[in-house]
């Protein structure tokens, strides 16, 4: 299992409260546990997101590609498999934008639009970044 936490007021807080409390629950007394911890990357916004799909729509309208096939395409280019082991086999399946920094999601657009040759939109002109600060 994986939660994510944060420090607040000097105490280690869970995100997920009431998921990590369940969990706890379930398990019998004297159950051993292992713990790690690592600094979660600043993972893309939900603003970042909403900003690849408008660019995906434009690049379907200059390709005539769907954005569904051009964001699995985009995925398996330029993202590096994760390996899983389902059913005792293990298998690469496609990295996830999901898991992507803020950074490495930039990244990653200008790759896209490197290879298309279509440019990015203006984000403030899209609504994306106001003058207050950015996605």
């Amino acid at each position: 299992m994986n939660f994510n936490a944060k420090i607040e007021g000097g105490k280690f807080k869970i995100e997920q409260g009431t998921k990590w409390k369940r969990y706890v629950s379930s398990l019998n007394e004297n159950t051993l546990l292992s713990f790690s911890v690592e600094k979660r990357k600043n993972q893309r916004s939900l603003s970042q997101n909403n900003y690849y799909w408008l660019y995906l729509g434009i690049i379907e309208d200059e390709t005539g590609n769907l954005a569904d096939d051009l964001h699995e395409f985009f995925k398996r280019k330029f993202l590096r498999p994760v390996t899983k082991k389902i059913l005792g086999e293990e298998i690469k399946l496609p990295a996830s934008t999901t898991n992507l920094g803020k950074h490495d999601f930039g990244e990653y657009l200008d790759k896209i639009c490197a290879m298309t040759n279509v440019p990015l939109p203006d984000p403030e002109a899209a609504g994306y970044i106001t003058n207050h600060g950015s996605m």
